[in-house]
């Protein structure tokens, strides 16, 4: 008997320890992995000028976005709203430019932000080059700008590619400046394969710290950072760390993560996940034998990726452009960082955009905000 009551002592206490060790492993993997495909149903309107797509807050979103047919492999710029119905749950926008569209699409789709495609969209003479890394070759496509000194690095987030940096190289255009778009070790293009989980920039940095030094070695004298999503948290990584400090006059950072604790917390709570479940998980993944189950190299050290809390850290004078609509990466963390570093960093909220969008909300807007403060904060004329 008394065995037995041991016995369901054990179990009752497994169980729910089971149970939490699962909840982790299964949050971590939201964290470090590459979720699924949110593909959405769409079809062609019946004019053709048009493409009709399942509606949500993404897809009614003002501002120009991409479709992607994965069956015909093919991109498709849209523009304006042209319809949206409520009762049958479907949005209509325009196919842009006129008579750019495919034959036919769908049935499934992904939505992007991504409106360019391929970098001879963006304009200007550009090349694929290989920036030498710790291993091997990572691609990269270089812009070249009329002003050589001046080279701005332009770093993507976890689980995009670097072809959705295309509208940063674009805003920057009016500068003259030489662009350098890397890919890092996370990304399915990089050969032979590295990472499969991403470490939140923590090691990814290195892989901008070496295309940095492909621009020095190939003229630059100054260097501008600009870092969207976890970009900003490798941009503001690199900035303190990298062995070209002096050569970096500024960064620029869209809806950035400077603070992982605080962005992680904010996502499991609009997830319904309350904070100590959160504070859990990223407990754990200090932990160096829970970070090699949920594939990672190494623990995070959130301490490391802390920007927030820890007053003047930022030393280069830097531009934060944010949405105050952003729901993954909440506005009031950049309020906060700005806070945390009144003397080196400026904040501008930009018109109401989901993560990221801010550019496709109104590209305009933000070119002028960003290259007004470039040439108001840093000295950008050759030598």
């Amino acid at each position: 008997m008394l065995t037995t009551r041991h016995g369901l002592v054990c179990l009752a206490f497994l169980v729910p320890t089971a149970a939490l060790s699962a909840f982790a492993v299964v949050m971590a993997h939201k964290i470090v992995k590459q979720g699924p495909k949110d593909y959405r149903r769409a079809e062609l309107t019946d004019d053709g000028r048009g493409i009709r797509i399942d509606l949500d807050d993404y897809t009614k979103a003002p501002g120009d976005f991409g479709v992607f047919d994965p069956v015909a492999a093919s991109y498709t710029r849209v523009s304006e709203v042209m319809l949206i119905d409520e009762d049958q749950k479907f949005v209509e926008r325009r196919i842009d430019p006129p008579g750019s569209g495919p034959e036919r699409l769908g049935p499934l789709v992904d939505w992007t932000p991504d409106v360019f495609f391929e970098p001879s969209a963006v304009g200007g003479r550009y090349e694929e080059v290989d920036i030498p890394t710790s291993y091997g070759a990572a691609p990269a496509w270089l812009f070249e700008g009329e002003n050589t000194d001046v080279w701005v690095i332009h770093i993507h987030g976890s689980w995009t590619s670097r072809a959705i940096m295309f509208r940063d190289v674009q805003a920057f255009s009016p500068l003259g400046f030489t662009s350098l778009v890397p890919s890092f070790r996370s990304d399915p293009e990089v050969s032979p394969p590295q990472a499969e989980s991403s470490h939140l920039g923590q090691t990814e940095w290195h892989d901008v710290e070496s295309a940095v030094a492909y621009a020095v070695a190939h003229g630059a004298r100054r260097i501008i950072l600009s870092g969207w999503s976890m970009g900003g948290t490798i941009a503001l990584l690199t900035a303190e760390r990298s062995a070209y400090r002096e050569q970096i006059a500024g960064i620029i950072l869209v809806g950035p993560v400077t603070s992982w604790r605080k962005t992680i917390t904010a996502g499991a709570a609009r997830a319904g996940v309350p904070a100590i479940g959160a504070g859990l998980v990223m407990r754990l993944m200090q932990v160096p034998l829970f970070a090699k189950l949920i594939g990672l190299e190494e623990a995070i050290n959130f301490d490391a990726l802390e920007w927030v809390d820890v007053p003047d850290r930022v030393a280069v004078p830097t531009l934060v452009l944010h949405s105050k609509a952003d729901q993954e990466v909440p506005w009031e963390i950049s309020a906060a960082f700005q806070r945390a570093n009144p003397g080196t960093v400026t904040l501008i909220s930009l018109p109401g955009a989901h993560h990221t969008q801010e550019w496709n909300a109104s590209p305009h807007t933000f070119a002028s905000q960003l290259t007004g403060w470039v040439n108001r904060t840093i000295a950008t004329g050759q030598s």
